[in-house]
């Protein structure tokens, strides 16, 4: 399968898996990943296939501004039982850069195919009816609104 297929596939599979309030995200593919995102594109669950070491993962990404992406880290750190006991003990919750976070799990495989699809289908919805909520509890935690902040354009 090609990549732009499998990425297409995935998409349509993923959404197709969750309940209707959460398949309203946008998506968007890029070489070898894929993002989808609900109201901030900077806080995206994301699917890479790193073609060359036959792995590819999939999670959840922050990449907003540091303070965020620390703060979210420090939330998913204290939610790390539950996501564990709910996503498996192979997710990763862990400082990615010096700026950015991440929920992830590596899978190895062999070929992109259509039983990848629907496997990969099935864990990325399971991480975003995990996730996603407890995402919406921290937004209102902390007095933010699901929406994006706006931009300094667009202010």
């Amino acid at each position: 399968m090609r990549i732009q297929q499998f990425q297409v596939s995935l998409v349509e599979k993923t959404r197709a898996q969750l309940p209707r309030a959460r398949q309203n995200f946008k998506a968007r593919a890029f070489f070898t990943l894929v993002k989808i995102f609900y109201a901030r594109p900077k806080i995206h669950y994301e699917v890479w296939v790193r073609g060359k070491e036959h792995l590819i993962e999939i999670g959840l990404h922050c990449e907003a501004d540091k303070a965020t992406n620390d703060a979210l880290l420090v939330f998913f750190h204290a939610h790390g039982i539950e996501i564990f006991a709910e996503l498996g003990a192979r997710i990763e919750i862990e400082q990615w850069t010096t700026a950015w976070s991440r929920v992830h799990e590596v899978v190895p495989y062999e070929t992109l195919d259509a039983d990848l699809v629907d496997a990969l289908a099935h864990k990325l919805a399971r991480m975003i009816s995990v996730l996603e909520p407890m995402l919406d509890a921290y937004w209102k935690s902390n007095g933010k609104s699901k929406r994006a902040p706006k931009s300094r354009a667009q202010k």
